[in-house]
């Protein structure tokens, strides 16, 4: 007789299906609003309160700002493109990839000087194009009433706005407040 070997379940496999019936069951009784929710009130607004006959009618306080002579506003920020300069290795590079196609297509000197010439050309271009970059041009009304213009080359985006408030450092570095 043959002994027959009962099928059983891995052990993850069990541990995975009863994650998923009690998760089932978490979602089913927050769905159908068997799970508490919060009973948490707003507290009450405060009362205000007076005395009856106060010495003195009461003035409601002033908050005096500290004079900064750094500080300011956002006028203007304008974002302008910046062509690049090139330094002659796009025009060699050019010239010199001309100068081999153009000797292929017309197989004489004619060909290899215009190639030559108009690769020169083009590599220059796609050099500049390459080395382009923005620069932002900030525009700063100062708390004493002077203009300023700052210029932010880096090309990453500014993350002021026209109406920010902002300081301003001695070597032109804008922070917002």
């Amino acid at each position: 007789m043959e002994a027959t070997q009962g099928s059983r379940i891995h052990p993850l496999v069990a541990g995975a299906a009863v994650a998923v019936i009690v998760a089932a069951g978490v979602a089913v009784a927050a769905i159908s609003g068997v799970l508490p929710g919060s009973k948490a009130e707003v507290a009450p607004p405060e009362k205000v309160v007076t005395p009856a006959h106060p010495a003195k009618p009461a003035q409601p306080k002033q908050h005096v700002a500290a004079a900064c002579s750094d500080c300011g506003v956002i006028v203007e920020v304008k974002e302008v493109d910046v062509a690049g300069k090139g330094t002659g290795v796009g025009a060699v590079a050019g010239g010199v990839g001309g100068a081999v196609i153009g000797h292929q297509i017309g197989e004489n000197r004619t060909g290899t000087a215009i190639g030559a010439a108009v690769g020169a050309v083009a590599g220059h271009q796609i050099e500049r194009q390459a080395r382009a970059h923005k620069r932002y041009d900030i525009t700063v009304r100062m708390n004493d009433g002077t203009t300023r213009a700052l210029s932010d080359e880096s090309g990453t985006p500014v993350s002021v706005k026209a109406g920010d408030k902002v300081h301003v450092s001695k070597e032109g570095q804008i922070k917002p407040i």
